[in-house]
């Protein structure tokens, strides 16, 4: 079956170690565009952030931010899908996090927001123009409509713990998409990447075995069981290696870009 649409998660995926695309990665995906397939991001990044990614490769399909909460097309004013936490649980996230001493963050649309900003926790960033946090300070109250994402970070790689937390005090409300070193991300309980390319399937009629893949992670899992074609970076995950079709070569090496060049071009 030929692939119509390339799904790619950003960080240990199409980007390098040092957070950026490289020349060739944006020369193969132009060429895969200019044949007539659609191309774009799925992360757990904020919107922002996905979509100065996406501005740099010419995505020609919605964003997936938010680890599927949020699918946006680059130059888009609504979302083509967003999945929002109640204002209620935001308030009652935010109130757990702070009791428990943990750092959190949360995102609105394009806008991030957090008590602070400590920018040890935000290097992942630093390649990434008009980067900004809001800080709201203690009363966090007037931002919790609409909230996508809720991300909580621990410097000390704690957050197996904190998922853990989580999940026992928001069970159905609430699902950690992603923890490894110090990122732990809190997305609206059944809200998943897959969730996210489900809702450009619906809207431009591709099928999923048409659907290319490409992860590294645990918060990659659901799109690599949905997709028809599945790539895995060498420096992904163990599990996230067993649901591959392809195994590619590190996001050093440029693993994503070479795996398109062989089975789409």
């Amino acid at each position: 079956m030929a692939i119509r649409l390339i799904v790619m998660d950003l960080d240990g995926t199409l980007l390098t170690s040092e957070k950026m695309v490289s020349d060739y990665s944006k020369d193969v995906l132009r060429r895969a565009m200019e044949k007539g397939v659609a191309v774009t991001l799925a992360t757990g990044r904020m919107l922002l952030s996905a979509s100065y990614f996406g501005r740099i490769i010419g995505a020609n399909a919605p964003i997936i931010s938010c680890n599927g909460a949020l699918v946006q097309a680059l130059d888009a004013t609504e979302p083509l899908f967003l999945r929002a936490f109640s204002p209620e649980t935001v308030a009652e996230l935010l109130t757990f996090a702070r009791e428990n001493g943990w750092y959190a963050q949360w995102y609105i649309g394009d806008d991030i927001y957090a008590e602070d900003f400590r920018p040890e926790y935000f290097t992942a960033y630093r390649t990434v123009q008009g980067f900004a946090v809001h800080e709201v300070g203690e009363d966090f109250s007037p931002y919790v409509e609409g909230v996508a994402q809720v991300v909580v970070r621990d410097l000390a790689g704690g957050v197996g713990a904190i998922a853990a937390s989580i999940r026992e005090r928001f069970a159905g409300r609430v699902d950690p998409q992603q923890s490894k070193g110090y990122t732990l991300d809190l997305v609206p309980t059944g809200v998943s990447k897959a969730t996210g390319i489900e809702a450009i399937l619906r809207a431009t009629g591709i099928r999923a075995d048409e659907v290319m893949a490409c992860g590294d992670s645990d918060n990659d899992l659901s799109m690599l069981r949905l997709a028809g074609t599945s790539v895995v970076t060498a420096n992904g995950q163990e599990e996230a290696k067993a649901l591959a079709t392809y195994l590619a070569p590190g996001c050093d090496e440029d693993g994503v870009a070479r795996a398109i060049e062989e089975l789409v071009l």
